[in-house]
């Protein structure tokens, strides 16, 4: 290859890399736009309401993802939604780490460290809400957070940043501190623990051949367990 050949091929590729960086502004300005509009024509009457509108509104911000990836000419098994190579062995192995993670959490809290959770105070003794909550762990924790964290936002950064391994690493820990950042309403101290189990949940992401559905499977059981646990307990206060 010439030196003109090899100043071209790069010129090609630093708007590509741009792109992915371009296509995370737009879905983070269109998901703040969409939620802002959402809050001004609609006021669910309860929290069931209202987990339900939240579904519906993250699986159309979802669909909005997976046009720009569509647009930049990838597949959403690029993002990491694709097949695992054995399914009963991602579901086992989801639900064991959801289980140590459930354990861990529950132990934290009773020591002392506890993010405010005070938002979902209402489901304790309110079966059809815990019922809601269950189902909406699987759709918005589940599903919507991993399919946007670690998928479409991590593997964006990667990209954008040259994708080897620093690359990787770094899109790690910006995507965990964003993560900690949209649970803002669980106190600094739920920032920092939700940040840290986002960074976690990249890394089963990654040492899964970057693939979500172990993450997803974690996810989801993880948070839905707490909405059956909040059902019995009551969730923790910060």
């Amino acid at each position: 290859m010439t030196q003109d050949q090899i100043g071209s091929a790069g010129a090609s590729r630093t708007p590509r890399r741009f792109r992915y960086l371009i296509d995370i502004v737009i879905l983070v300005a269109v998901v703040f736009g969409i939620e802002g509009a959402a809050v001004a024509v609609y006021t669910p009457k309860n929290m069931q309401s209202g987990l339900v509108f939240d579904a519906a509104i993250q699986m159309f911000q979802v669909l909005i993802a997976c046009v720009l990836i569509w647009l930049r000419g990838e597949r959403l098994a690029d993002i990491g939604l694709k097949q695992p190579t054995n399914w009963w062995k991602t579901f086992l192995f989801g639900i064991a780490i959801a289980a140590v993670v459930f354990a861990g959490m529950y132990i934290s809290e009773k020591a002392g460290f506890r993010r405010d959770l005070s938002r979902f105070k209402d489901v304790q003794g309110n079966l059809e809400l815990a019922i809601y909550g269950v189902f909406y762990a699987l759709i918005g924790a589940g599903f919507y957070e991993e399919f946007m964290f670690r998928g479409f936002i991590m593997h964006g950064l990667a990209m954008f940043f040259g994708a080897n391994r620093g690359a990787w690493g770094a899109a790690l820990i910006i995507q965990g501190v964003l993560f900690g950042a949209s649970h803002a309403y669980q106190n600094p101290l739920g920032m920092l623990i939700t940040g840290t189990l986002g960074v976690l949940l990249g890394i089963l992401v990654i040492v899964s051949g970057r693939n979500l559905w172990t993450a997803i499977i974690t996810h989801a059981l993880f948070d839905a367990s707490r909405s059956v646990l909040f059902y019995f307990q009551g969730p923790p206060t910060g």
